[in-house]
C-alpha cells in the first residue's frame, strides 16, 4: 500500500472521528423547539361592478383593505363582473394545460391567464394539475375580465418557539411554583418572538403593498364609460368563475362582492361555498342581505357577512382582513 493511499485512510479516519465528536457533543437545545406556525395567508377574489360610477368606487375601496393588512403569501384576484367567462372543464386523467388549450383552440398564455390559480399565485407548478380540478375556458367576453392578479411575498421564516413543557404530576408547591415561573417565562419569549416575527412580516410586505394600491388606483383611473349594469346573468357567471379561481387556492379563502350584490343570491347550489367565507359589499336594501345570508349558509360558506354601504365604509377593511 502506498503511503499516498495511507494518507488518505488516516484523513478518512479522523474525519468520522471528528464527525462522531460533533454530533455527541452539539447542543440538545432545539430538541424542546417547535416551528411557530402563522394563520394560512389570505386568497381574496374580488367581483367588482364595471358600470360607470361604480367600478372606480370600489376599486378604491380595495385599495384601503391592501393598504390596511397583508398577510405573507396573500393572493389577490379581482374580477369584473361579466355575463360570460366561458365554460368549465374537469380535469382527466392524463390531461395537462398544453393538451386542454389544443382541445379548445386557445393558446396555452391564454389558458393560464384565465386560470391564474392553477400557477404561481397558489405557488404551484403549471405543469402540475390534478384529475377533477375545474379549470375555465375562456371565451372572447372573459378574456379582459381579470383586472389584477397578484400574490404578496412568504416573508421571513417563521421562528422557532420553546415548547411549553407538561404540568409535572403530583408536584409539591416549590414544584408548582418552579413549574408556573417557567411557562410563564417561555410563554414571554415566545410572544416576544412571534412579535417580533410579525413586524418583519409586515415590513417585507410593504412594497407589494405599495405596488397594488398603485395598480387599483391605475384601473380606477382607466374606467370604461358605459359599462353595462349588472344583471342576474351577469351576477351568476362571476360568482361561478370567481369559486372556480378561489377554490383552486389555498389559505383563508374569500370572495368578495363588491358590485351586484342587490340583485340578490339567485340560487347557489349545495356545498358550492364549501370552505368559502363570502363577503357582500355595498347592500342597498335589507332584504338583500337577509337572501344572501340565507343562501350562502345553505351552500356550505364557512362565514357570510352582508354590509350596506355605511357598514362597509366603516367595516369592510376590518372583515375582510380579520
Amino acid at each position: 500500500m502506498s503511503s499516498h493511499e495511507i494518507s488518505w485512510r488516516r484523513l478518512a479516519s479522523l474525519a468520522a472521528v471528528l464527525g462522531l465528536c460533533l454530533s455527541a457533543c452539539a447542543p440538545s437545545a432545539k430538541a424542546n423547539e417547535v416551528r411557530y406556525t402563522p394563520p394560512p395567508p389570505l386568497s381574496l377574489v374580488a367581483l367588482v361592478d364595471p358600470s360607470s360610477g361604480k367600478l372606480a368606487d370600489e376599486l378604491h375601496q380595495l385599495q384601503d383593505v391592501i393598504r390596511t393588512s397583508a398577510t405573507p403569501g396573500e393572493a389577490v384576484v379581482v374580477m369584473i363582473l361579466q355575463s360570460s367567462f366561458g365554460s368549465t372543464y374537469v380535469v382527466q386523467s392524463g390531461d395537462s394545460l398544453d393538451k386542454i388549450a389544443k382541445a379548445h383552440d386557445l393558446s396555452l398564455a391564454a389558458l393560464e391567464a384565465a386560470n391564474p390559480q392553477l400557477g404561481p399565485l397558489s405557488g404551484r407548478n403549471w405543469r402540475l394539475i390534478h384529475p377533477q380540478e375545474r379549470v375555465l375556458i375562456p371565451d372572447g367576453a372573459g378574456q379582459e375580465a381579470l383586472l389584477l392578479v397578484t400574490r404578496a411575498p412568504d416573508g421571513p421564516p417563521p421562528p422557532m418557539l420553546i415548547r411549553i413543557p407538561p404540568a409535572p404530576r403530583n408536584p409539591t408547591d416549590f414544584q408548582r411554583a418552579q413549574y408556573n415561573h417557567k411557562v410563564e417565562a417561555d410563554t414571554a419569549t415566545n410572544d416576544a418572538r412571534v412579535a417580533a416575527w410579525r413586524s418583519q412580516a409586515q415590513a417585507s410586505l410593504g412594497e407589494w403593498q405599495t405596488q397594488v394600491v398603485e395598480q387599483l388606483g391605475q384601473k380606477a383611473g382607466s374606467a370604461t364609460p358605459g359599462a353595462p349594469r349588472p344583471d342576474r346573468q351577469m351576477l351568476s357567471a362571476s360568482l361561478a368563475a370567481g369559486l372556480t379561481t378561489l377554490q383552486g387556492l389555498n389559505g383563508r379563502r374569500m370572495l368578495l362582492l363588491l358590485g351586484g350584490g342587490e340583485l340578490g343570491p339567485g340560487t347557489l347550489t349545495p356545498n358550492s361555498l364549501q370552505d368559502v367565507n363570502l363577503v357582500i359589499a355595498n347592500l342597498s336594501n335589507t332584504k338583500a342581505a337577509t337572501a344572501w345570508t340565507a343562501a350562502a349558509s345553505g351552500a356550505g360558506a364557512a362565514s357570510v357577512k352582508a354590509l350596506d354601504v355605511a357598514l362597509t365604509r366603516l367595516q369592510l377593511t376590518q372583515v375582510v382582513n380579520h
